[in-house]
């Protein structure tokens, strides 16, 4: 018996520097095995190497996230003490799949181990695994919730006030007052457009045309309306000695004052003989 408990004891001694002098050690950890749905954790997986025994750069990582979504990761590689390199990789994700989530109290989902390979400096290629702590992932709603009629809710589901960087009413003054000013801008545009264009064609009408328009308009006026047109068409038949300024003249002067008649026989016979 004591020399089984002898035994014991050494096994027990030797195991710890059997341990430190592996050439390839991987250990996994968590931030925090105890985790609502959804929410981010760490996870750290360290590998020591012995650089005496191993190539720092061939040690690969192979982990797989399992149920869990990658969020971010990097790596890194340090030394750890003499003739010993540590390489690390770093992630953060967050369990958002079906396997996350439990019919009943918290999910446990399996989270696969992790695998490192390396290469010794005598060519051979060595293998060395680690398992994760377990992993609690507690829901966020539970089936009370649910069954009520309204469920309840951590932040105020009513939407914000609004806010604006005019105030509206203030605003709606301005938008009448701007239309205000363009209508009248508009107004005033077709007006002097409208003027510019009596202005062009007055300046482009032929005096003797324009003298007989007027002269044909003044038929159903006034008689002194039409004595002052029958007058303008004398004028400009004299001045391009036409036979017929005379006999308009003595119309435009006539007493008592022209007939809509006579006027209109003038007009016919101005006309007739421009065209002549």
């Amino acid at each position: 018996m004591r020399r089984l408990a002898a035994l014991v004891v050494l096994a027990g001694a030797l195991a710890p520097a059997a341990n430190a002098a592996a050439p390839l050690s991987v250990r996994a950890t968590l931030d925090q095995p105890d985790v609502q749905f959804g929410e981010a954790v760490g996870t750290h997986v360290t590998v020591l190497v012995d650089r005496s025994r191993v190539r720092p750069d061939t040690v690969r990582i192979v982990e797989d996230p399992g149920p869990l979504t990658i969020l971010s990761q990097s790596t890194g590689t340090h030394d750890a003490g003499p003739g010993t390199v540590a390489v690390s990789a770093d992630r953060v994700v967050a369990c958002l799949s079906t396997a996350c989530v439990a019919a009943r109290g918290d999910a446990s989902p399996r989270l696969p181990s992790v695998l490192v390979t390396a290469t010794t400096r005598h060519g051979q290629t060595l293998h060395a695994r680690a398992a994760w702590p377990a992993l609690q992932v507690r829901g966020r709603v539970t089936g009370a919730d649910l069954a009520r009629a309204r469920p309840p809710f951590r932040r105020d589901t009513a939407p914000p006030p609004p806010s604006y960087s005019v105030d509206p009413s203030r605003l709606h003054a301005l938008l009448i007052a701007a239309a205000v000013v363009f209508a009248l801008a508009a107004v005033a545009l077709v007006a002097w457009e409208l003027r510019r264009r009596r202005h062009r064609q007055a300046a482009e009408e032929d005096p003797l045309e324009r003298a007989l328009r007027l002269t044909r308009e003044a038929e159903s006026r006034s008689p002194s309306d039409r004595r002052r047109a029958v007058g303008l068409l004398a004028r400009i038949l004299a001045s391009r000695e036409r036979p017929l300024a005379e006999p308009a003249s003595d119309l435009a002067w006539a007493r008592p004052a022209p007939e809509s008649d006579a006027v209109a026989a003038l007009v016919g016979d101005v006309e007739r003989e421009e065209t002549a």
